[in-house]
């Protein structure tokens, strides 16, 4: 019988893997008295799926643990007095968002969130804001096992196995996974229901398989308002888990001293996901004990291996502003930039006064310039309306532009980074340079103290179907035809595009898109962006900021009719008369996800 111990204070629990046969069963034991909730809304978000557990209602794995474990005041770029509260449980570790007892009662899950924990153990990175971390190591820790299994994977054996890939709905395989992170195709093992793919995450390029994508879609019986209803236990269903970081994995592992166990093992943001079929039906899908092996990574150092790794503490990030500009992401040659090497570039000269009455002169290179100089646009073509930047500031606060927004094939912003206002070097907390919008009607995205510009890439995506589906955060989902457009209000524009040095010009009647958003329920903020998809497998990024009266402002639409003319196959199109060529217009339209770059 294996026992994992995770001991502070007063406060342990003992899990035990209780007979090759049997389930699993946790258990929660007081030496004297267990940790109380550090706050009233951990309680409420524990209480929701856990008490029901706890109290033998139901019959199901924990979501949080048997109880509440340590509690820590941890640093945090964000946090009040640049700290913030937090709690640990055997699955997770729950972080406050507001102050103390603030709120405690809000509807909104996302008060309460849990930490991108299995992120850091893989990379091993420990956030400690936004876009500050502290470097420390892999954490060589079993995701899935007995403790003292020397084969099974660690969170270290998916360091290697996080880049995206192409969506697999549909399709199932046999992969395995071993200690080193080695994946080996197993073409001849018959697969199972269990393993084909239902759902592809196009946001990290990666596919959830049927015994997780369920699991994580699962209804049943919660805590609300103090009493039992039946309801999905995670909502929005990565609210619990994130998004996959890894495909799903096969593993031999020792599981209550039983060795060549199978377990089935996919790496989340936020959790881990096992299945074990030898397990009784209800226990067979789990999340594994992330908050038991993060706690032993952060504050006792475990996972270290072989090597004796010693964590030494870097700052990275917002922290290291006065340090330079850091460009990173996917770019090839990521670069930090401080004034001097900034103050040799061409500049640009722009005004705004973003609302305000009172003009500004600004000084700085463009922004294009400087993601191209370090190999930001990739491959360019198509691979740029598939770009977009999350640019972060003063305190941590971010914003997100769409490479189409700042290229002047597609609209072409003069974004600039301004290290000089009205003649005179930016100083203090305006500095030493700032990200300038000067499209914008309000400086929600002109950030003070610009110290990180991350390029993200989308990964392939290729909905099907023959309607259009409005999805991501938005809290109520639309799926509409091109005859559904027509009882809308529709619009017509006038778009005239230049290819081959030739201007054209075509009239489509639509609805416009931030109206079709804002039906479906989106609350859009300078972090949100919008990805469009077609039927072909071609993609664009639209930034809010684009959208949005307060900012851009621009016209975009989702037209159904071309000079008149219902398009084929009735679909519809994205039209964004705002770009020069047509480059981020997709006909056959099937896909609008509304993605938060601060959820992922």
């Amino acid at each position: 019988m294996e026992v994992y111990i995770l001991k502070k204070a007063r406060f342990f629990f003992l899990f035990l893997f209780v007979g090759a046969a049997s389930a699993l069963v946790a258990l929660g034991v007081n030496t004297s008295k267990a940790e109380s909730f550090a706050d009233p809304a951990f309680q409420q978000t524990w209480e929701r799926t856990d008490k029901p557990v706890a109290d033998g209602v139901v019959k199901r794995s924990f979501y949080w643990g048997p109880a509440a474990g340590p509690q820590e005041i941890e640093p945090y770029t964000e946090g009040i007095g640049g700290k913030r509260l937090v709690q640990y449980f055997d699955k997770s570790r729950m972080e406050l968002n507001n102050p103390p007892g603030k709120n405690a009662s809000s509807a909104d899950p996302f008060r309460v969130t849990n930490g991108l924990l299995t992120v850091e153990l893989v990379t091993g990175k420990m956030q400690i804001g936004p876009s500050t971390f502290v470097n420390r190591y892999p954490a060589q820790i079993p995701l899935a096992s007995d403790t003292d299994d020397p084969n099974a994977p660690t969170y270290a054996s998916f360091a290697g196995l996080m880049a995206p890939v192409v969506n697999k709905v549909g399709t199932a395989s046999v992969s395995y996974i071993d200690r080193a992170g080695k994946v080996t195709q197993q073409p001849n093992v018959a697969t199972t229901p269990q393993q084909s793919i239902a759902y592809f995450e196009p946001s990290t390029g990666h596919n959830i398989p049927e015994v997780f994508w369920g699991f994580l879609n699962s209804t049943g019986q919660v805590y609300s308002g103090g009493k039992l209803i039946t309801a999905k236990l995670s909502d929005p269903w990565f609210y619990a888990s994130g998004f996959p970081i890894s495909e799903p994995y096969w593993a031999k592992v020792k599981i209550n001293g039983q060795s060549n166990t199978d377990v089935y093992i996919q790496a989340y943001q936020r959790r881990v996901l096992t299945y074990v079929p030898s397990l009784q039906p209800e226990f067979q899908v789990q999340m594994g004990n992330i908050g038991q092996h993060y706690y032993d990574w952060r504050y006792k150092n475990a996972g270290q291996g072989t090597g004796g790794q010693t964590a030494v503490p870097q700052p990275t990030g917002a922290s290291a502003a006065s340090d330079g500009l850091l460009i990173t992401g996917a770019v090839k040659t990521p670069a930090t930039l401080n004034l001097a090497a900034l103050k040799p570039i061409t500049a640009q000269t722009v005004q705004a006064s973003f609302g305000t009455g009172d003009t500004h002169t600004y000084k700085g290179p463009l922004l294009l310039d400087l993601l191209q100089a370090v190999g930001g646009d990739g491959n360019k073509g198509r691979d740029l309306p598939i770009r977009y930047i999350v640019a972060t500031g003063q305190n941590g606060q971010k914003a997100v532009l769409s490479w189409g927004e700042i290229d002047p094939i597609f609209e072409g912003t003069k974004a600039i980074v301004a290290y000089n206002q009205d003649g005179s070097d930016l100083q203090g907390g305006q500095g030493p340079v700032r990200l300038i919008m000067p499209s914008d009607k309000t400086a929600g995205r002109s950030l003070y103290g610009l110290s990180r510009l991350e390029v993200r890439a989308l990964a392939p995506n290729k909905p099907s179907g023959s309607v259009l589906q409005i999805t991501g955060a938005v809290k109520n989902p639309l799926s509409l035809t091109a005859s559904d457009m027509t009882s809308r209000n529709p619009v017509t524009e006038k778009v005239t595009y230049e290819s081959g040095g030739v201007a054209s010009t075509h009239s489509y009647t639509g609805v416009p898109l931030l109206q079709l958003l804002n039906e479906a329920g989106a609350t859009g903020s300078v972090t949100t962006y919008v990805v469009a998809a077609n039927s072909e497998g071609r993609q664009a990024v639209i930034s809010w900021g684009e959208l949005d009266p307060a900012y851009s402002g621009l016209n975009a639409i989702v037209a159904f009719q071309e000079n008149g003319i219902l398009l084929g196959g009735g679909l519809t199109r994205l039209v964004m008369p705002s770009d020069a060529r047509g480059g981020r217009d997709l006909p056959y339209l099937l896909s609008l996800d509304v993605r938060d770059a601060n959820r992922q």
